[in-house]
């Protein structure tokens, strides 16, 4: 059977999310995790239907449904993160707007 590891030592704790770049460092952790989680419950599932568990094969069903909705809302959160460096980058001017063109002609 899989066992999640959990480590979330103090140091990782406050250095998360000291800058939207180190969340969205973060959020590619958990995301990865998540993935890494669910391949291994997939083998846990087919485990335990071959071994006629079926309770055990339910409820990893449900842990697998459940992850698979946390990857959604890893996903828009990974979205969101990025949407907001990019207001910061105009905000601070870290990001210049790009040039426009001249029209060729003069409406005149």
């Amino acid at each position: 059977m899989h066992r999640w590891p959990i480590d979330m030592s103090a140091e990782v704790n406050t250095k998360c999310f000291d800058s939207i770049e180190s969340a969205q460092d973060f959020m590619k952790v958990l995301a990865d995790t998540i993935l890494d989680s669910m391949k291994d419950l997939n083998q846990d599932q087919l485990t335990a239907v071959e071994e006629g568990q079926q309770r055990q094969a339910q409820a990893i069903e449900l842990a697998i449904f459940k992850l698979k909705t946390l990857t959604c809302h890893v996903h828009k959160s990974r979205i969101i993160l990025n949407d907001l460096r990019t207001v910061r980058r105009l905000i601070l001017n870290e990001r210049k707007p790009k040039p426009r063109a001249l029209a060729a002609t003069s409406p005149f």
